[in-house]
């Protein structure tokens, strides 16, 4: 099974930036809205075993990738806030 870890790590990205107060709409439309454009503007990092998940794990997690993940994810949610799909 081949999966792009960058998908993962955004997931739980998003889910810390919910907790941490953010204020609008959290409902699995918009949740997946805001992940899609996110993932369409990070790289993809593709694994294919648990060995090569750790490592980009790894590298995901250092400095800048933190800050581009959580910045793609907050330019990705005023978007969706601003024409949100459902009513």
């Amino acid at each position: 099974m081949v999966f792009n870890v960058m998908e993962e790590i955004a997931k739980h990205s998003l889910q810390d930036i919910f907790e941490s107060g953010y204020s609008g709409c959290q409902c699995e439309i918009c949740q997946n809205d805001i992940l899609a454009i996110a993932l369409n503007r990070l790289p993809p990092q593709y694994s294919s075993r648990q060995a090569g998940e750790a490592y980009i794990k790894a590298r995901l997690f250092a400095d800048q990738w933190k800050v581009d993940i959580i910045r793609e994810l907050t330019k990705a949610a005023e978007i969706v806030s601003a024409s949100k799909r459902h009513g």
